[in-house]
């Protein structure tokens, strides 16, 4: 039974909030309230019995104070049998745990939210509502927790700017969330997502065993059901290390979704230059029947060419449309960095005689500013054909290494000793190029068997066969293949004067190659399809056969501008293994292609002689709309490196910030693609949700200001402390009791009484 309160009293608390303490009589042997009726008949009772039946009645003053003493020791004995006690109540109000979990996979960043605005967004704008709430509620406590690939606390401030972002590779929502939740053991759970899985167990499975917790569950969701037909770049593809005035190919790979035909229409712009655009016709694509139609990815390639004019960082900027029915379709324009530098290649050409086709490359190239050429006859003994290079053929490993391609035409084995083949094979194999340049004589079917013959693209007959096949002079008309159109190789200039060449005059014989090795790719054919043009890599370096030896017929009335543009192409393809300029340092990422919270490393490492290195080096990651992350690399042994989490979507360049002379290091680029998965099919599951609401005994909503409305006005809960100082075994009760019952019987005695 608990007594009127004695009262309320604030006392100054802890600091998670406010304490009061209440104190209350009670009697801890009774039960229940009507215990206290029985009390009081049963001590009424024994109070009458006392004063009127119990031993005699003694009359008189000192009579009556006898039996008052024996009625009063009989009901405190019995009070005492009751428990009398202060009850002393301690409450004090606990902080309300709030958890905020936000879904960060990769559909939470489509921006189909309020306004146009990423769906990550929403999540912003709960935080804004609920520090708000915070300010008029002290004992709110709340925790933002990130989820979807992307795990770990999320400040407020963070979330209040607007600048959280929804980088995660994965939705592995159900188990992420179920662990924050049992790390927390909050009161009031919020969860803010798409509810997008890609692998693991449904929400609502996982959440099974909640309802059982006491704790409120409020789901925010975010996007929409409904995606509208969109286009997007995944990748561009475009050689970082870009040949000043030569042709560069750019293959532009796209995706679109709730469109499967139609055109794709691909701009580029390099720096400096007016845009080129190129409209891709790909046939329809097949439906999925296991996949919504709306929803379905289909994939589009575009191949484009860029010409460098000027030395220097430049910059590729790719944009791309198309039409959905009414719709029209566009990417938000795309960035990527090349190095531009005159690349300047040191040739190196072997031969018995010259020939004519020889004689008249070895001209061409010769008048090329960005090409130093050192040739060499073996009429009898090795001889230098002009004045350039060394006087003794360099053909030790080390001589090899200064040149980044060879040309071989109408010579033998025999001219060359075993080391010298073995010199050249290695070479190649690290990264020079080396031209087949076959004729009449068909010196180069000795080779076959030798040391070197791997490295010969396609299977040639022998000698006389290969006589035959260019005495015979059949008209042969050059024919680009569909291999170097892809790699924008052979390129005839048709839109810089240039002509076909297929409509060039007619080449007169070609050796008759026997077949293809594995691997290798036809890059020209004649008019019935018969390979005149192989090339194959090995792996870091490239060969290329050239099967016919009159490109000189295509210089009547205009020079050396098509035997040069042929034969300056093929140079350069085939030396495309080794690194222009001259940096001792290379920056690149590993891996170069990596999706968004995939860790990545950025290494520096020495590609030749270098001087003392730094302590560390600073590196400047620049990304789409001007982002930018700074990273210190440190010693590994090796040079320098760090690892990262790769940063959102898009093309990434790595370039020294401090530490190291910018012109010492070939920079890099990061290439962060949107995950796969996520991208499938990003529609909101509302019904997934809306189950996982229903098993949690949750509610949903669509917007952030119904939620925080929807909220408890006084968000906070206590707890209690309750101490009993029992009264009926103190010494003091016992003291009592024996005094009156000692008072009773001593006034009896003194007076005689019964």
């Amino acid at each position: 039974m608990t007594a009127s309160p004695a009262g309320l009293v604030p006392t100054s608390g802890p600091a998670d909030g406010a304490r009061t303490v209440s104190q209350q009589f009670t009697f801890q042997h009774l039960a229940e309230p009507w215990h206290a009726l029985l009390f009081l008949g049963i001590a009424g009772a024994l109070a009458w019995w006392a004063w009127r039946r119990y031993g005699p009645a003694p009359t008189g003053i000192i009579g009556w104070l006898a039996r008052a003493c024996r009625v009063a020791a009989l009901i405190v004995l019995l009070i005492a049998i009751a428990g009398p006690a202060w009850r002393r109540t301690v409450t004090t109000d606990l902080p309300y745990r709030a958890l905020v979990a936000i879904d960060r996979s990769a559909s939470m960043s489509r921006a189909d939210g309020p306004k146009g605005a990423p769906r990550i967004a929403t999540a912003s704008e709960l935080a804004k509502r609920l520090e708000r709430l915070r300010e008029t509620n002290p004992l709110l406590a709340i925790e933002y927790r990130g989820i979807g690939g992307v795990p770990g606390p999320i400040g407020a401030e963070e979330l209040t700017a607007g600048i959280l972002t929804a980088p995660g590779a994965s939705s592995v929502l159900a188990s992420e969330l179920d662990r924050v939740v049992a790390e927390g053991r909050p009161d009031l759970v919020i969860i803010v997502s798409d509810g997008r899985i890609t692998a693991g167990s449904t929400l609502a499975a996982a959440a099974g065993h909640w309802p059982s917790r006491d704790m409120q569950v409020a789901v925010l969701t975010a996007g929409t059901a409904v995606i509208e037909a969109e286009l997007f770049i995944d990748e561009i593809v475009v050689n970082r290390e870009a040949a000043l005035n030569e042709i560069e190919p750019v293959i532009v790979r796209l995706s679109r979704r709730g469109a499967t035909s139609g055109p794709v229409t691909v701009t580029m712009t390099v720096e400096g230059e007016e845009p080129v655009s190129v409209v891709i016709d790909p046939e329809t694509a097949t439906a999925d029947p296991l996949v919504d139609a709306s929803v379905q990815l289909t994939s589009v390639e575009a191949k484009l060419e860029a010409v460098f004019r000027r030395e220097g960082p430049a910059k590729i900027r790719i944009t791309a449309s198309a039409e959905a029915g009414a719709t029209h379709l566009a990417t938000p324009p795309q960035e990527i960095g090349v190095q531009v530098r005159e690349r300047k290649l040191t040739v190196l050409m072997l031969a018995h005689r010259p020939f004519y086709e020889l004689r008249y490359v070895r001209e061409a190239l010769k008048r090329d500013r960005t090409m130093t050429v050192h040739a060499y006859l073996a009429d009898g003994r090795w001889r230098r054909w002009g004045t350039e290079g060394p006087e003794v053929l360099p053909f030790a490993t080390a001589e090899l290494a200064a040149y980044d391609a060879v040309i071989i035409g109408d010579l033998g084995p025999e001219s060359l000793r075993e080391s010298d083949l073995k010199s050249l094979e290695k070479a190649v194999r690290q990264g020079a190029g080396l031209v087949w340049l076959m004729s009449e004589t068909g010196s180069l079917a000795g080779f076959t068997g030798s040391p070197i013959g791997d490295l010969l693209p396609a299977v040639i007959p022998d000698a006389a066969t290969i006589s035959r096949g260019f005495l015979a002079g059949a008209p042969r008309r050059l024919v680009r293949s569909d291999t170097a159109d892809r790699l924008g190789l052979l390129d005839p200039g048709l839109g810089d004067g240039g002509v076909d060449w297929a409509r060039l005059p007619a080449l007169l014989g070609a050796a008759p190659l026997v077949s293809v090795k594995p691997a290798a790719e036809v890059l020209a054919t004649d008019q019935d399809g018969n390979p005149l043009v192989v090339a194959k890599d090995y792996p870091n370096g490239r060969a290329i056969l050239v099967a016919v030896d009159d490109t000189w017929r295509w210089r009547r009335g205009v020079g050396d501008r098509f035997l040069h543009r042929f034969h300056s192409q093929l140079l350069r393809y085939a030396a495309s293994g080794r690194r222009g300029g001259d940096h001792p340092w290379r920056l690149f990422a590993a891996p170069r292609r990596a999706i968004p919270g995939e860790s990545v490393t950025v290494n520096l490492v020495a590609a030749g002689t270098t001087d003392a290195a730094p302590d560390s080096v600073a590196v400047a990651l620049d990304g789409p709309d001007g982002a930018q992350r700074m990273i210190r690399l440190e010693p590994d042994g090796k040079g320098f490196s760090a690892r990262i989490s790769a940063p959102p979507p898009g093309s990434w360049s790595l370039a020294i910030a401090a530490g190291i002379d910018q012109r010492l290091v070939d920079p890099g680029e990061l290439k962060v693609l949107p995950p796969e998965d996520e991208l499938r099919d990003p529609r909101l599951d509302r019904p997934g949700l809306e189950a996982f609401a229903k098993t949690t005994g949750g509610q949903i909503y669509d917007d952030a200001a119904r939620l925080v409305a929807a909220l408890p006005r006084d968000l906070r809960r206590s707890d209690s402390a309750t101490i009993d100082t029992g009264l009926w075994d103190t010494w003091w009760m016992l003291v009592l009791l024996v005094s009156l019952f000692a008072v009773e019987w001593a006034l009896r005695r003194a007076n005689r009484l019964p």
